[in-house]
């Protein structure tokens, strides 16, 4: 398991951020300035040259790492507290949070920054309860003032623009190789310290949150504790009583320096290979809302595609109806002509069989995706007269989803239900068809130290139509073609399984999509023999006139205040389809079709679909 953590932060991902700040502690703190506890109190580094308390590197450095990005700014200070004291001597007074925020106030970020930010654990350092009549409220009291001033600052970097901060949470000072703050400080009082200050941070910024400004809390305190309890899960030897660096002048006896293999590099900061992992859960809570996002576009995409295979296979099939023979039989000669056909019965069942792909680029806050199904449909039709047709089609598919992050995938099992009419003329025709259709979606996605799973369902609803007005050109028929399709759809709220630092509560999406288009069909009915073919070709543009703009929102199961809205943006854009096709009459009440489209020049991605199918009257 640890190959595959140290693989994850070291491999860099397509960047999704374009610049990374950090504020806070010694946690976040590189030693660069702006910030940089060490260059600002004018002393020399612990472990110099490097000048992090880790003596590597820290969570925000090996975030940058893990998004590939080229730089980053650094407003961090080692020893900061919320209220602008510091733990350092040389910079006690006015070196805290508010110094940082003060250093950046002028920037202005944009939606695709990154900000990474630790800070309050040092602010329990500043509590003493000597005299104190009851230290529990007076820690109670000491984490809430601090909560106060940590949303305070968060609440002036959204108002700069900042919209994703991974926050990386103060965990409990009790699991620490040396536990700072006051000796009266039982575990006790420092759990309540860390769960006050956590909820009370929650419960400030929540507001926040519901106006999209994206918050990723990771709580520390559940990651020390199953270290604590386990270290081998995550490549660490040990992570009680031991320090990876050499000892201090402080450090206790009981705690064992220079121990290879310890989660902690000192008194109370993590090795640069504890914050790698610390940064690969950020990135996966930060990246796990981007695997969500291409959902409404994979269900109305199967939607739509399942309408658009039952008008294919009526256009297939129009010129072996009685209207538009008549040129193939004219220039087929009198030796190819097929002999006359009777009256097709009005009852017929086809089936069809095909298969559908794809696929979305990996945008900006969208996972991106390759989808591909094989599909079958079965239908029953009715000839009302020579001009009208109705009919049924259920269908079913299994389409496979691979999402461009975290190995995620989507499984799906779709059922659809269609009616449909169409109406040809000598010139005119015009085809109608409603869907309803149910999804099965099993989900599933690479976490850290297990496979994050879910499952939910959609419902859609889909209304799409074609009409054309065709003439004879030669042995050509040929003319304009318009249609439209409609889908609505409800995906249901859901939470995944697993590992619960990443695990995300799923709320309900409403989906819509409006595409329109015009262009142009060219046929060319001809006799082969004995059979009557019917090929076509459509070429039309489409515009998408609503493409599902909406937030999908999530929610960490561990910091279930902080709802986390992504961002999905509306498709309002024109491209291109073809689509073709042929269709053949075997003679008797036989007849077959063959379909394929595409789309061309649409950004992000295309589709594909090609099927087949059998029709037999009685």
């Amino acid at each position: 398991m640890s190959v595959v953590i140290l693989g994850a932060t070291i491999l860099p991902a397509k960047a999704q951020f374009t610049a990374l700040y950090g504020f806070g502690d010694s946690y976040a703190d590189t030693g660069a300035a702006p910030g940089g506890a060490f260059q600002l109190a004018g002393i020399t580094c612990i472990y110099h040259p490097n000048c992090t308390f880790t003596g590597s590197t820290t969570f925000v450095q090996s975030l940058q790492s893990i998004y590939g990005l080229p730089g980053m700014t650094n407003y961090s200070i080692g020893g900061a507290r919320t209220d602008n004291t510091n733990t350092l001597p040389p910079i006690a007074s006015g070196y805290g949070f508010s110094y940082e925020l003060a250093q950046s106030a002028g920037r202005r970020y944009s939606s695709s920054d990154l900000i990474a930010l630790s800070i309050g654990g040092n602010d329990l350092s500043a509590i003493s309860l000597t005299s104190a009549p009851d230290p529990h409220a007076l820690i109670v009291s000491g984490a809430t003032v601090s909560a106060g001033n940590a949303a305070a600052g968060v609440q002036q970097m959204a108002a700069q623009g900042a919209r994703n901060i991974a926050w990386l949470s103060t965990g409990s000072s009790k699991w620490f190789p040396e536990k700072p703050g006051d000796p009266l400080l039982t575990d006790a009082l420092r759990d309540t310290w860390a769960n006050t200050y956590y909820q009370q941070t929650q419960q400030l910024l929540a507001p926040l949150a519901q106006s999209g400004v994206r918050i990723f809390l990771f709580n520390f305190g559940i990651l020390q504790e199953r270290v604590a309890n386990n270290p081998g899960m995550y490549g660490f030897t040990s992570a009680t009583n031991c320090e990876a660096g050499p000892p201090s002048g402080t450090t206790p006896a009981s705690v064992n320096s220079n121990f290879a293999g310890c989660f902690y590099q000192n008194s109370v900061h993590p090795t640069g290979a504890a914050m790698a992992l610390i940064a690969t859960y950020m990135a996966n809570q930060i990246d796990a809302p981007t695997t969500l996002v291409p959902q409404g576009a994979i269900t109305t995409s199967i939607a739509t595609g399942f309408a658009g295979s039952v008008l294919g296979r009526l256009d297939a099939t129009r010129s072996l109806q009685p209207f538009g023979i008549g040129n193939a039989m004219a220039y087929a000669g009198p030796t190819k002509a097929p002999a006359p056909l009777r009256p097709e019965d009005r009852w017929s069942v086809y089936s069809d069989f095909g298969y559908a792909s794809a696929s979305l680029d990996k945008q900006f806050l969208n996972a991106g995706y390759d989808y591909h199904a094989v599909a079958g449909t079965f239908g029953l039709e009715y000839r009302y007269d020579s001009r009208w047709r109705l009919g049924f089609a259920l269908g079913y598919s299994q389409p496979d989803v691979a999402l461009g992050v975290q190995n995620a995938h989507d499984h799906l099992k779709s059922y659809q239900l269609a009616g449909y009419s169409s109406f040809t003329d000598l010139h005119w025709f015009a085809d109608a068809v409603i869907v309803y259709g149910h999804h099965d979606f099993a989900l599933d996605r690479q976490g850290v130290i297990d496979v994050i799973q879910g499952s939910t369902s959609a419902d859609t609803f889909t209304a799409a139509g074609e009409t054309g007005y065709l003439v004879n050109a030669g042995a050509f028929r040929v003319g304009p073609i318009a249609g439209f399709s409609y889908t609505y759809g409800v995906i249901g709220a859901y939470t995944e399984s697993g590992d619960v630092l990443l695990t995300m509560i799923v709320d309900r999406q409403t989906i819509s999509a409006l595409t329109g288009n015009a262009g142009l069909q060219l046929r060319l009915p001809f006799v082969a023999g004995t059979t009557l073919y019917s090929p076509f070709i459509n070429l039309t543009a489409e515009q998408d006139f609503a493409g599902s703009g909406r937030n999908v929102t999530t929610t960490l199961v561990t910091a279930p205040l902080l709802p986390i809205l992504t961002p999905v943006s509306a498709h309002d854009q024109t491209y291109g389809k073809v689509a073709a096709g042929i269709g053949a009459a075997f003679g008797g009440n036989i007849n077959a079709t063959l379909t394929a489209s595409t789309t061309f020049a649409r950004d992000g991605g295309s589709d594909f679909a090609v099927s087949g199918s059998v029709r037999a009257a009685f």
